[in-house]
């Protein structure tokens, strides 16, 4: 038998902090539509797995990334949320930043012969872009996007890209769990009739293939729709997670990707942002309010596992050989990454 992780890797704020080091730091972040930063200056700030960051897109059209600290004390330099400056200027002793990070103004700091503002630049994040979708990377040293995507483009291919659909909205969901209790459940088909009854009658049950790829580091779900939803989904569709925090769900009309983010020990965060074909708008209202229904679903069901994690009295379960072997595949990643920290 198989064992899952012990109960306290769900609750343990060491275990957490180890996590965001050997994990979310050494993989790549999805950040958000690529779209939202058209113009020079345009920036976008957020928290995101506990690290504050933004990016800008530069006087030279190139897009960077940064975290969001004043190198002289520590302040935040930018408001969450989105905006548009020339300079990024602290709001809390006026040092100014240029778009490419370089430190430009020090008002009235005083002479010291051994400070070079050359040396307090910005300290800087990894960003490229795929799909027009942007991401970023704390690690200097991780493969680039798209050695680190792997099979996705390709698996993607089939359909249409975000280029050729229109983007409808987005929304943010937090919940009361531990970031591997939703992930656990995202890489298994076995709680699918039990907790999503609505999705499990719109897929054929029996041509459900679920793939790892890459030791589980993303598991592929391919799926044909029953009939009647096709007018949105068409007959085929691909729902993917790549750990640790990136997902997605393809049909031939619409395109929905997610960010997982570890937010503590017991809190996650997801992001979603939706993309449509051609279609009514009454129709893309009710596919977007779906895939929040589902989000729901997979976070009402999680928050009470968390709750028994966190009660003492289970330490550790089994796992399903005939159905939870991606779920081994992702909680093996999750201890190697751990030990090794």
């Amino acid at each position: 038998m198989t064992e899952t992780l012990p109960a306290d890797w769900y609750t343990d704020l060491a275990i957490h902090r180890r996590e965001r080091a050997a994990i979310f730091a050494r993989n790549w972040c999805l950040f958000g539509p690529e779209a939202e930063l058209a113009n020079s200056g345009d920036y976008r700030a957020a928290v995101i797995n506990g690290w504050p960051v933004f990016v800008i897109r530069g006087h030279d059209g190139a897009l960077r990334g940064f975290h969001n600290v004043c190198r002289h004390r520590a302040a935040q330099l930018l408001a969450d949320g989105e905006g548009s400056c020339n300079m990024v200027r602290c709001p809390y002793h006026a040092w100014a930043y240029d778009l490419e990070g370089r430190l430009k103004a020090v008002p009235d700091f005083g002479d010291d012969p051994d400070f070079d503002p050359a040396d307090y630049g910005l300290f800087p994040l990894r960003v490229e872009v795929w799909n027009g979708l942007v991401f970023f990377c704390v690690d200097s040293e991780v493969d680039d996007l798209m050695t680190w995507l792997g099979d996705i483009p390709a698996l993607c291919e089939p359909f249409p890209g975000l280029a050729d659909l229109d983007y409808h909205d987005s929304f943010t969901i937090d919940g009361a769990a531990n970031w591997k209790t939703y992930c656990d459940n995202t890489v298994e088909g076995y709680h699918l009739s039990m907790v999503h009854p609505s999705l499990a009658e719109a897929v054929i049950a029996d041509d459900v293939e679920i793939v790892p790829h890459d030791g589980g580091r993303m598991v592929a779900f391919h799926v044909k729709y029953e009939a009647q939803g096709t007018s949105l989904r068409g007959a085929d569709g691909l729902w993917f997670y790549r750990f640790p925090g990136f997902q997605a769900t393809l049909s031939a009309r619409s395109f929905k990707a997610e960010r997982i983010e570890a937010v503590g020990p017991g809190r996650l965060r997801t992001d979603n942002w939706s993309w449509f074909g051609d279609l009514p708008e009454d129709e893309r209202g009710a596919a977007f309010a779906w895939a929040q229904e589902i989000v729901h679903e997979d976070l009402g069901i999680c928050e009470t596992v968390q709750r028994n994690l966190e009660a003492g009295i289970y330490k550790a379960g089994i796992l399903s050989p005939a159905h939870e072997s991606n779920t081994m595949l992702f909680q093996n990643l999750v201890r190697e990454a751990v030990n090794e920290e």
